[in-house]
């Protein structure tokens, strides 16, 4: 073998590309072998429970069962987001693997990508799941519904609206799950459950009708109606424009996974 030939062959190191391949295999296997991920798909059943309260079962009432202010946006993709979103990084420093994962020939910031591209697929899985369990479910509850069962652009838009809701608090979650040691599942609960109530309620007051644009959950639920569920769900924000909603939440969501790798590249971990 020739001196050249040894070269290549000792000094060859993977690509990123090949690098992400195998972690993101990897963190998938974990969450296919997780309850919490089979947990998560379960929850999907409880609105359904509504069901029975609906008299003149419907598009609209499909809509209202998924919209803004449901048992969906207010608890159950919440829970979905934070749950994966904050376990992503802060599973492996209670399971004290994460020292495993930075003994591993990559970079800090290249394994929160990753994270984020797991919980990402891993999500999305769980919601078009969800999404679909919603709407045969609310079919067979409500034989009634005929004008809802077979209008796929109702499914898909249900998909692409909680699709949306996730992408944006799962990373948010994310940099949380990185940025604390301890407490990072309770901040990100109490972020959930009261930043729509803040934005809405204290700063709303200055928005001149209409939604806040103080509120992460109305930039998602105004692009929702915009461009996912246009001709069942009405929802504004003053003085903003649809597309200036979604470069709010592109914006957060690079914004926040740009200082979740940040946060991974500086901290010290045990």
């Amino acid at each position: 073998m020739s001196v050249i030939q040894k070269r290549v062959k000792y000094d060859y190191s993977p690509t990123f590309v090949s690098r992400s391949s195998i972690l993101i295999q990897l963190f998938l296997n974990k969450y296919i072998y997780d309850k919490k991920t089979y947990i998560l798909i379960l929850i999907s059943f409880l609105p359904l429970l509504r069901t029975g309260s609906l008299r003149n079962p419907g598009i609209d009432e499909f809509v209202d069962l998924i919209g803004p202010m449901s048992i969906v946006s207010f608890i159950i993709m919440p829970l979905i987001s934070l749950i994966l979103g904050v376990s992503a990084i802060s599973d492996e420093k209670e399971n004290k693997t994460i020292s495993q994962l930075l003994a591993r020939p990559v970079k800090r910031e290249e394994i929160v990508i990753t994270k984020w591209i797991t919980i990402m697929i891993i999500g999305l899985i769980i919601i078009a799941i969800n999404s679909l369990i919603l709407y045969i479910g609310f079919n067979v509850l409500l034989p009634g519904s005929f004008e809802l069962f077979g209008n796929l652009s109702v499914l898909i838009g249900t998909w692409l609206y909680l699709s949306l809701w996730y992408a944006v608090y799962a990373t948010i979650f994310l940099f949380l799950g990185v940025f604390f040691d301890k407490n990072a599942l309770g901040l990100g609960l109490a972020i959930a459950y009261f930043e729509a109530f803040f934005g809405q309620f204290i700063f709303g007051a200055f928005s001149g009708g209409g939604g806040s644009p103080f509120s992460v959950a109305n930039h998602v639920n105004y692009v929702a109606s915009e461009y996912f569920l246009s001709e069942y769900l009405s929802y504004r924000i003053s003085h903003f424009e649809p597309f200036n909603s979604i470069l709010v939440c592109i914006g957060l969501v690079l914004g926040f996974l740009g200082l979740a790798a940040f946060t991974m590249r500086r901290k010290d971990f045990p």
